[in-house]
């Protein structure tokens, strides 16, 4: 079994299978967007959030999801993490140093490799995880705050080019959500 497909296996089962369509579409749109693609991207997308699925539940809605704290500290766990993992199940240390340094801006950006795991996780996040966000969360939570998380989500995309892949569902999902404002 390759690396990958070890990662792929512990991220599953870490999220019970509930964010995989999300991973993927990581996977794919970090291919199409990034200069250079090698098995340590793909195992970066695939694993971005796997903090997530450690999170303590009472933490997991925070008051501000673009809460700098909320946003990098995960990241950082997310390196713990996978560091870890990618160690015990003898990764090559270049791929393991490519997975963190992938990782821990992922949410920020950073360089060009990091800015685009951040822009193929965000095309990804329209497509698999903003309708949740819409019928879900902002039922709960407010629209403010998931207006705010889906504004964030589309305008950190760091090209223009990469933006127009999100647009389509940025609009839907923006205004599925004024609709349900109105209700």
């Amino acid at each position: 079994m390759s690396i990958y497909d070890k990662v792929v296996e512990y991220v599953d089962t870490a999220f019970k299978g509930k964010q995989k369509r999300h991973f993927e579409r990581a996977v794919y749109w970090l291919e199409k967007f990034s200069p250079i693609f090698s098995e340590a991207h793909k195992i970066a997308a695939y694993s971005h959030d796997i903090e997530r699925a450690f999170r303590d539940k009472d933490k997991n809605v925070p008051e501000n999801y673009l809460d700098l704290d909320f946003l990098e500290h995960p990241s950082e766990t997310v390196a713990d993490i996978m560091s870890q993992f990618l160690i015990e199940n003898n990764a090559r240390a270049n791929d393991v140093q490519k997975v963190i340094h992938l990782i821990y801006k992922h949410e920020v950006g950073g360089d060009a490799e990091q800015n685009a795991l951040m822009d193929a996780d965000s095309v990804s996040f329209f497509e698999t995880n903003a309708e949740m966000f819409v019928k879900e969360k902002a039922p709960h939570e407010g629209v403010e705050k998931v207006k705010e998380k889906l504004d964030w989500m589309f305008n950190r995309i760091s090209t223009d080019e990469h933006k127009k892949f999100a647009k389509i569902n940025y609009d839907k999902w923006i205004s599925e959500l004024v609709k349900s404002e109105k209700k």
